[in-house]
C-alpha cells in the first residue's frame, strides 16, 4: 500500500470515527469544523517546508479533544516515511523523506510538550 493510499484510508477512518461518535450529539457545524481540521492537518503534513504547517498541527494537536487522534496520525505517518526511507536507494528521495521524518518528529514533540 502506498503512503498516499494509506493516508487516504487513515483519513477516511478518522472522519468516519469522528462522524459516528458525534452523529447523535454534534450539530452539523461541529462535524464541518472537524472536517476542516482534518483537511488542514493533512495539508500541513503534505507541506513540511511551509512555516505555517507546524503551527497548524500544533494548534489542533494541542487541543485535548483531538490530541490522541492527531498524535496517532503523525506517528503512523512517521512510521510510513521511515519505512520508505529505509527501502529507498535513491539519494534525492531519501533526502526528501528525511525532511518529512524530521518535520513529523518535530510536530510530535511540539504537541507532546505543549
Amino acid at each position: 500500500m502506498t503512503e498516499r493510499m494509506r493516508r487516504s484510508s487513515l483519513l477516511l477512518a478518522v472522519v468516519l470515527m469522528m462522524g459516528l461518535a458525534g452523529c447523535q450529539t454534534q450539530p452539523t457545524g461541529e462535524a464541518e469544523r472537524i472536517g476542516h481540521m482534518v483537511q488542514a492537518v493533512d495539508a500541513a503534513i503534505d507541506h513540511p517546508a511551509d512555516p505555517e504547517s507546524l503551527e497548524t498541527i500544533v494548534r489542533y494537536g494541542t487541543d485535548s479533544r483531538y490530541y490522541i487522534m492527531i498524535r496517532g496520525w503523525l506517528s503512523q505517518e512517521l512510521d510510513g516515511v521511515e519505512s520508505q526511507y529505509e527501502a529507498s536507494r535513491n539519494p534525492t528521495l531519501r533526502q526528501q523523506l528525511q525532511v518529512r521524518a524530521d518535520f513529523l518528529r518535530q510536530a510530535i514533540r511540539r504537541i507532546d510538550l505543549e
